[in-house]
């Protein structure tokens, strides 16, 4: 080997160990920068007309497939994390189905006061009782439909706000797609770029499930796992969304999460607010609906002072029960002021029925215990509601109330195990890209032995050209 190319070898890896150096800091400083990518040097011989050479080739750490893994599992989190969220604090307004303020617990407890009134027909304190115990089973009804309401608009919002987001992320992967295009063989830019695509693509992964493709020209495609292609170059299709139905697209491809037919994604965030709102919050205004309607026409039937037309104790905001009507009866619902001393009404028609014109024997039980008859009897309910559709009314309010909790209880058990795959894949995927400070700091004593070796060369060749320039 000539002295020249000896110099040549030695000054190229005196090179690469500062480029190894320059990687090992950037590493070290960018170790808690969130989508940075561990970048490792290897080293390569090269030839040229000067003989052998060292070079480094930089290699950014990067496992697409435990990506995927992790930006699927974080969708599911997503997904589950909504029904939390959207209906946590209508559920504290329903309460839990052993919670005094519950429906189901309110008509136990007006089931019960026309036991004691029944006993004590003429007790005006009884009566007085039994129309606190209505009122409050009515206020509790009409307090579930208004947060209900709340969480409706609610989730509107938030299934918007989450459309923009998404598409704010399109875009940006799309323009980086133009830049990555454009960057040509520059690999400090192409990398820096590379991880800020990463950190787009992991915020958008808790939005909503998607596939990835590579393209030639370094640009990335991306679709919905239906298939619909939401990103390809610097192009990217705007979403839009429906807050009323649950309904969304991409241009004009319908891609509504679950829906039959639609090419879009089954899990996600937009997943579920779309569920949420297509379907668990009607059911659930459907079943307090169901509920106000059996107390109303129940008890309508089981007055025997009512003409066709009148109202009965309970009613549609003051009026008889009209079939057209029965969408937001729950939030309508009221007590007749027949029987409200402060509506200009009187208590004794709470013994005797709501349309009466004067008050029957005090000791009469009879309209009292068919009241009490109406909750022994069965009802038949909708059966679109999701529960037992001839069922007593205390009954329905109990499934009521639990099938409603259960909804959130399934979401929470979901998100659980979502999120212990989640920790899963991120544990395994920073084993690939993430940046271990006690192995970088090992790399740099590593560094440093190598600096000395190559320098150490270049030394002893700088005195052997000494000694033939002396010995001239």
């Amino acid at each position: 080997m000539s002295i020249s190319s000896a110099f040549n070898i030695a000054r190229s890896g005196l090179s690469v160990t500062e480029g190894r150096a320059n990687l090992v800091a950037g590493n070290i400083a960018n170790a808690q920068t969130e989508g940075y990518a561990r970048r490792d040097g290897v080293q390569v011989t090269t030839s040229s007309g000067q003989g052998s050479m060292v070079d480094l080739q930089m290699a950014r750490q990067m496992d697409e497939r435990l990506a995927g893994l992790t930006r699927g599992a974080s969708a599911e989190v997503g997904e589950a994390e909504v029904a939390d969220e959207i209906l946590r604090g209508y559920l504290l307004t329903l309460g839990n189905p052993g919670d005094e303020i519950s429906p189901a617990a309110r008509l136990a407890e007006f089931q019960a006061g026309l036991d004691l009134l029944a006993n004590n027909p003429a007790d005006p304190a009884a009566q007085n009782d039994l129309l606190s115990r209505a009122q409050n089973l009515v206020q509790s009804l009409n307090g579930a439909a208004t947060a209900l309401e709340d969480s409706r608009v609610q989730a509107g919002a938030s299934y918007q706000q989450s459309v923009k987001d998404v598409n704010t992320a399109l875009s940006d992967i799309a323009n980086l797609n133009e830049k990555l295009r454009t960057a040509g063989n520059d690999g400090g830019t192409i990398n820096g770029l590379m991880d800020e695509m990463n950190r787009r693509l992991d915020a958008l992964g808790t939005q909503m499930d998607f596939t990835t493709r590579w393209e030639s020209d370094g640009s990335l495609t991306l679709y919905t796992t239906g298939g619909t292609e939401l990103v390809h170059g610097d192009k990217s299709v705007t979403l839009t969304a429906d807050s009323s139905t649950g309904a969304l697209f991409a241009g004009n491809v319908d891609i509504t999460p679950k829906a039959l037919g639609a090419r879009g994604s089954d899990s996600g965030r937009l997943a579920g607010l779309s569920q949420i709102i297509s379907q668990d919050l009607p059911q659930m205004k459907l079943q307090l609906d169901e509920l106000a309607r059996g107390l109303v026409q129940s008890f309508e039937a089981a007055d025997a002072s009512r003409a066709p037309g009148d109202a009965g104790l309970f009613t549609d905001a003051g009026a008889a029960f009209d079939p057209a009507q029965i969408d937001g009866l729950a939030g309508r619902l009221a007590i007749n002021d027949s029987v409200d001393p402060d509506r200009g009404g009187a208590l004794w028609r709470l013994r005797d029925g709501a349309a009466a014109a004067g008050p029957g024997e005090p000791g009469d039980s009879t309209q009292i215990n068919s009241f009490i008859d109406v909750f022994e009897t069965g009802f038949a309910f909708d059966a679109t509601s999701g529960l037992n559709s001839n069922a007593k009314l205390g009954d329905f309010a109990a499934d009521l109330v639990g099938h409603q909790h259960m909804v959130r209880v399934t979401a929470d058990a979901q998100a659980d195990t979502a999120r212990i795959r989640l920790v899963t894949f991120e544990d395994n995927r920073s084993g690939v890209e993430g940046v271990n400070i006690d192995t970088e700091l090992q790399k740099l004593l590593e560094i440093e032995q190598s600096y000395g070796a190559n320098s150490q060369v270049l030394s002893s060749l700088s005195d052997m050209l000494d000694t033939l320039l002396n010995s001239v």
